[in-house]
């Protein structure tokens, strides 16, 4: 929680959609059902940094270019995993791409979001 309601909904939303491809995953659903929950995963990033974005850019935020640069290395590389994923679901290690999203989802809610939140609420 980094205290601002839509914010916080958007990132539990994440964090849905990341436990659900894991269960997705350890339940062995086929590839066609963890591409489309990593399509979602992909358009629900999009949205929550659209937004997030939307909020912070008309503000103080001092942080703003090198937040938006971590916005579209992220961006970046969910796109990436998505197409890999759909174009030979085998040459993906998906024990990877969970790892990297919960690394992404702790370390960028809990420090970097954190940032600009005292600017917008």
């Amino acid at each position: 929680m980094v205290g601002h309601s839509m914010v916080d909904f958007d990132h539990q939303t994440l964090v849905n959609i990341t436990n659900e491809l894991f269960n997705r995953v350890s339940e062995g659903f086929s590839d066609e059902e963890i591409a489309q929950t990593i399509s979602c995963l992909v358009d629900y990033v999009n949205r929550h940094f659209d937004r997030e974005e939307e909020l912070f850019m008309d503000s103080d935020y001092p942080g703003k270019d090198e937040h938006l640069s971590r916005h579209d290395d992220i961006r970046k590389t969910v796109n990436d995993i998505a197409t890999a994923y759909k174009a030979n679901s085998s040459a993906i290690n998906i024990d990877e791409v969970l790892e990297f999203l919960k690394k992404w989802l702790t370390n960028h809610i809990m420090r970097a979001d954190k940032g600009y939140i005292p600017y917008v609420v």
